[in-house]
Order: C-alpha cells, then sequence, then structure tokens
C-alpha cells in the first residue's frame, strides 16, 4: 500500500505480521511513457481525448490498463513515471467520486511530485484538491502523473 505521510509518499508492505516500509520516498518523475486510459468509450464523442489516445500509440508509451483506476495509478507511483486519465464525454459520464476515489490519490500523487487535475467535457487543468465538495456523490473525470505528461493532456483536452 501507498500512503502519503508528513509530507512524503510510501510504500508499505505487510511482511512477518508487520507492517514495513518498502519504499521511503516515492517522487513521480516530470516524463514517463506508460499510459493508463480509463472510460475510453469517451473517446467517441470527446476529440481531444481521442487524439490524446492518438499521440500515445504513435509516441509508442507503453499501454497499462487493467480497468480499474488504483491499480493502473499504483502502477505510476511504483514504476515513477507514467499518466493515468479517465476522461467523461456527454455520452460516457464520469463514475469516480471525488470525495471516495479521486481526492484522497490525488493527495498521494502530488505527494509524491506528480499532479493531480479535473478532467471535464470541455476542459481540464484544476487541481483535485482545490475542488470544492458540495456533494458526498459528486463525480469528475481525473488526470494523475507526471508533470510534463500532465501538461500533454492539458493541450489536447483544453486547459480551462
Amino acid at each position: 500500500m501507498v500512503l502519503a505521510v508528513k509530507g512524503v509518499a510510501m510504500e508499505f508492505q505487510y511482511l512477518k505480521n508487520a507492517w514495513v516500509v518498502t519504499r521511503k520516498n516515492i517522487e513521480i518523475a516530470s516524463k514517463g511513457k506508460i499510459f493508463g486510459p480509463g472510460n475510453l468509450r469517451a473517446t467517441q464523442d470527446h476529440s481531444g481525448y481521442n487524439s490524446l489516445m492518438d499521440i500515445w500509440l504513435k509516441e509508442k508509451y507503453t499501454l497499462r490498463y487493467t480497468g480499474g483506476m488504483v491499480p493502473d495509478v499504483y502502477h505510476i507511483l511504483l514504476k515513477q513515471k507514467g499518466v493515468f486519465v479517465n476522461v467523461p464525454s456527454p455520452s460516457a459520464k464520469a463514475k469516480l467520486r471525488l470525495v471516495f476515489e479521486c481526492a484522497p490519490i490525488a493527495y498521494i500523487i502530488e505527494t509524491a511530485k506528480g499532479r493531480a487535475i479535473i478532467a471535464s467535457e470541455n476542459n481540464c487543468g484544476m487541481p483535485v484538491l482545490e475542488v470544492l465538495i458540495d456533494d458526498l456523490d459528486k463525480r469528475v473525470g481525473v488526470c494523475y502523473g507526471g508533470v510534463d505528461e500532465i501538461a500533454i493532456v492539458e493541450r489536447h483536452l483544453g486547459k480551462g
């Protein structure tokens, strides 16, 4: 498991009846050619997301796709590079809950020197941790990853 404790992202494993720190300081590199796309149905009616997928494929990024946000983000943390994107569209709405899924992971990503931003249907760029929690069921699209990788996402999705 990865936790952000006192400004440091660390990995813990349960070994021989005790939790042990197995990585003391996880930091996500600004660049890393690994991508984890979520909500791929959105590429059908979100031209920016579709063009982003084309860029990753043309630039021979390594695909990391499990169908789950947590394992794909954990992969980024352990490899210390990459980007995870889950973009909504008019026909493929956001499913991830801000308060239970997106914000806690955003805190870990930002503690690890990465960026965590909102990806909406029309623009992206707002830090996840700055989104007002006004509904426990609020659902958002998100992007997590290295600083330069998130800048590429913003260029293709439109920075708000």
